[in-house]
C-alpha cells in the first residue's frame, strides 16, 4: 500500500499556491493604471474632442458664409452676361 500525503506537506503545498497567487494579484494590482488616472485621461481626451468640435463649427459656419456670398456675386455675373435683372 501507499503510504497518504503528509497533512503538513498539504498544507504547505496550499500555503505555497496562496502565495504565489497573492503575489501574482499584487503584481497585477501594481501594473494597472489607477482609476483616477484613468478619468483624468479620458477628460482631458473630451476636451480636446470639444475643442476640435467647436474649431470645425466655426469653419463650416465661415465656409457657409464664404459659400453664400461667392453664390451672390455668381448671381450677379450671370444677370450681367445673360442680360436678365430678376429685381
Amino acid at each position: 500500500m501507499t503510504q497518504a500525503n503528509d497533512p503538513n506537506e498539504f498544507n504547505r503545498e496550499i500555503n505555497r499556491r496562496f502565495r504565489d497567487l497573492s503575489w501574482r494579484v499584487e503584481r497585477l494590482e501594481s501594473s494597472q493604471m489607477p482609476a483616477r488616472s484613468l478619468d483624468q485621461a479620458f477628460e482631458r481626451i473630451y476636451d480636446a474632442i470639444d475643442a476640435l468640435k467647436d474649431k470645425l463649427d466655426a469653419l463650416r459656419d465661415e465656409m457657409r458664409e464664404r459659400f453664400n456670398a461667392l453664390a451672390q456675386k455668381f448671381e450677379i455675373v450671370m444677370n450681367y452676361i445673360t442680360g436678365s435683372d430678376t429685381r
